[in-house]
C-alpha cells in the first residue's frame, strides 16, 4: 500500500512540475516570438530560474516514485521550491 502512495504523489509532483515548466517555456514564446503586447513581462532570468526549480522538483518526484525519498521530504522540498519560485516572481517585478 506504501508504494501505491508514493507512486501516485509522485506523479502528482511530476505533473505539476511539467505543467511548470511548460508554463515558464510558454511565456518565454510568447515574449519573444509572438506580436502580444505585455503590460507585465517577467525578465529572462526569471524564467530561466523557475525553470531550473522545476526540473529539482521534477528530479525529486523521481527518486520518490522509486522509493529513495520519503513523501514528507519530496513534498516539503516542492513546497520549499515553490515558495522560493514565487519569490522570485514577486521580487524581480517590485
Amino acid at each position: 500500500m506504501k508504494k501505491n502512495t508514493n507512486i501516485v504523489l509522485g506523479l502528482i509532483q511530476m505533473v505539476l512540475s511539467v505543467y511548470w515548466i511548460y508554463r515558464m517555456i510558454s511565456l518565454y514564446y510568447k515574449y519573444h516570438y509572438t506580436d502580444i503586447l505585455f503590460a507585465f513581462m517577467y525578465p529572462n532570468w526569471v524564467l530561466f530560474s523557475n525553470v531550473l526549480l522545476s526540473i529539482i522538483n521534477l528530479y525529486f518526484g523521481v527518486k520518490l516514485m522509486n522509493g529513495k525519498v520519503s513523501n514528507k521530504r519530496s513534498y516539503l522540498t516542492m513546497f520549499i521550491l515553490i515558495i522560493i519560485g514565487g519569490l522570485i516572481n514577486i521580487l524581480s517585478v517590485a
